[in-house]
């Protein structure tokens, strides 16, 4: 990169008058810190930003500006600038629509040093919008630095083209014309007036004693606003102080896509598609169309890799306790592979940048939540057609298989407040039936591997068997058997082994029914953490009960497996020991009843799919 350092004629007699000159530059100014386009000034003045502009005869048209609009009557000798000009050839009109505007968006009351040009920095100007730093510190806005000139009372950065006044992310919404009116809905539903204290002033006091304001209302949003986890505010659409991407769907893309999941949950998940399905689906999408980085057409075109979206913590206000708290969200993934957007037109925005969207979709991970099948249900419910275990549980040298209850006692979700034991009608009773089988007679004779291979079948509401069909792609598959067991399990994913003769006593409580998840813990490779109910607080639970932490989870993971085309899966478990464990126990003269107290019998309890974020 090419540096050309000039210093005025007059700058040079300024050092030669007075010895500080150096040092001055120096505490003010690090030239190792500059890092400009190729080609690009840096000059020193010695004299104030005025007097520069006003003696620059590339600078005719920025002068008569911020003269035409007082610009220079409100900037003191004294005082610490930052000007942001473009030379004559540059200027240009039509970008211009209030010049006034225009004039203060090109002020600064603060001095930045060049050096602290940082990438996705900003300079709040006089107008109250900012100007953006990006390339490193060599681009304000859409425009090259080209020449940077220190004066006397702060810094005036020359940029190749006239920076016009934009609108915010969240004006830019607002602007939308009828084809988007859908995604302005949608974003604005969650907006509220909110009473600013902090910058109202108090006019007056009632007759009562309560203070009267000057009010100051500003807008919240409760679903996108964001915060760390003690309240402090790290993002929002509105503001000059955050970077934003938005992504702008219009009508037909949201109406199709919302259309495309509901139509989807009748085939995946067994059920009619409700109007939470379609709640969820339309929060996903607010969710999804902001990032809180300024990204780059490269980082949105169809070859980029995904990336999450705006997270971070959001704000609860209880207004019957007046309490407020601040809640972990989950951040929405997109992927710039199937959510398509016009790169090559992005919107340069004051606080960031927008794309219109091309093509649009909710994700397979948001239409499914899970799928989750105990095995003591589907049995239970194939008695009315008892073919049907033959047809979907294939068992080789395990015989008598049955339905042993209580291997554990029921979960009964109460909440315990003063003593007092509260049922709810919401999240029902889980109780711990488990589907057994024991070795044939030749199996223990000959000491031979047992093994049950099963298809993917779920129970629906109305105690129907259905077969699954689920999209291709990747799952988090979970189980859980009763714990301590005395044999050893393989597991296979359409035929692929995910484990091989685990042994069950060794895993302790990993796979103790479906409370293996209650903490995160890492397993082959992988770190799986709790994965509750659609829809379960378990911090609101776990205030009332202690034990909702272990509320109907997934399970212990297994594995991540891929399902290489829609439709069904089987999953099969084995066990090379089981056969000759049963025999001595047996042999040793031990009772073996079909109890729960018979660890040495197969004891399935459920299994659970989770599609990751990478089935889209």
């Amino acid at each position: 990169m090419k540096r050309i350092y000039k210093v005025l004629p007059i700058v040079l007699v300024g050092c030669l008058t007075a010895a500080s000159c150096s040092s001055d530059w120096d505490d003010h100014y690090d030239e190792s810190g500059i890092s400009l386009a190729e080609g690009s000034d840096v000059v020193i003045y010695n004299g104030s930003v005025a007097d520069y502009i006003g003696s620059a005869a590339d600078l005719n048209k920025m002068d008569e500006l911020f003269k035409s609009n007082d610009i220079y009557t409100t900037t003191r000798a004294e005082g610490q600038y930052t000007f942001i000009v473009c030379p004559d050839d540059r200027y240009d009109e039509s970008k211009i629509t209030d010049e006034k505007a225009f004039a203060e968006q090109c002020v600064a009351d603060m001095a930045v040093n060049p050096s602290k040009l940082t990438d996705g920095s900003n300079i709040n100007t006089r107008s109250g919008k900012s100007v953006w730093v990006y390339d490193g510190g060599k681009q304000l806005d859409d425009y090259a630095i080209t020449k940077v000139v220190k004066t006397t009372n702060g810094y005036i950065y020359y940029v190749d083209g006239t920076i016009p006044v934009r609108q915010s992310a969240y004006e830019l919404l607002k602007s939308l014309g009828d084809d988007y009116s859908r995604f302005k809905e949608l974003v604005t539903s969650y907006d509220y007036p909110y009473f600013d204290r902090e910058n109202s002033q108090p006019i007056g006091v009632t007759d009562d004693g309560r203070t009267i304001y000057d009010s100051v209302i500003v807008t919240k949003n409760t679903l996108m606003d964001r915060y760390d986890e003690d309240g402090t505010a790290t993002w929002n659409m509105r503001s000059e102080s955050f970077t934003t991407t938005m992504f702008i769907p219009n009508n037909t893309l949201i109406d199709n896509a919302v259309k495309a999941a509901m139509d989807s949950i009748p085939l995946w998940l067994n059920r009619e598609a409700t109007e939470a399905d379609r709640e969820k689906f339309e929060e996903w999408i607010v969710k999804a169309c902001f990032a809180d980085k300024r990204l780059d057409p490269s980082a949105v075109s169809a070859g980029a890799p995904d990336f999450k979206c705006v997270g971070g913590y959001k704000e609860i206000v209880d207004e019957t306790s007046d309490l407020t708290t601040y809640d972990d969200v989950e951040a929405a993934w997109w992927r710039p592979s199937v959510q398509t957007v016009d790169a090559a037109n992005p919107v340069s925005l004051s606080n960031g940048v927008a794309y219109y969207c091309t093509n649009f979709k909710i994700p397979n991970h948001i239409v499914i939540y899970r799928v989750k099948s105990r095995f003591y249900e589907l049995w239970n419910a194939m008695d009315k057609e008892p073919e049907l275990k033959n047809t979907y549980f294939r068992w080789t040298n395990w015989v008598d298989p049955l339905v042993v209850n209580d291997a554990q006692g029921q979960f009964d979700l109460v909440a315990n407040t003063g003593g007092t034991v509260t049922t709810n009608s919401q999240w029902p009773s889980i109780l711990y039936n488990v589907l057994t089988a024991i070795p044939s007679e030749s199996a223990m004779e000959n000491g031979a591997t047992c093994s049950v291979d099963y298809d993917g079948i779920v129970v629906s509401n109305d105690n129907r068997v259905h077969e699954c069909h689920l999209p291709a792609g990747e799952y988090y598959l979970r189980m859980g058997f009763k714990h301590s067991l005395l044999y050893s399990l393989s597991i296979a994913f359409n035929d692929r082994w995910l484990v091989k003769d685990m042994n069950m006593h060794a895993t302790g409580s990993d796979f103790h029914f479906d409370r293996g998840a209650a903490s995160p813990v890492p397993h082959y490779g992988e770190e799986t953490g709790v994965a509750y109910p659609e829809g379960f607080d378990v911090d609101y639970w776990q205030k009332l009960n202690d034990k909702a932490i272990a509320y109907d989870t997934d399970g212990y993971t297994v594995g991540v497996v891929t399902l290489e085309k829609s439709g069904n899966f089987h999953i099969t478990v084995e066990s090379t020991d089981m056969a000759r464990i049963y025999k001595a126990a047996l042999d040793s003269g031990a009772v073996l009843n079909r109890d729960k107290n018979n660890v040495n019998q197969l004891m399935m309890y459920h299994w659970c799919l989770r599609p990751t974020h990478n089935n889209y």
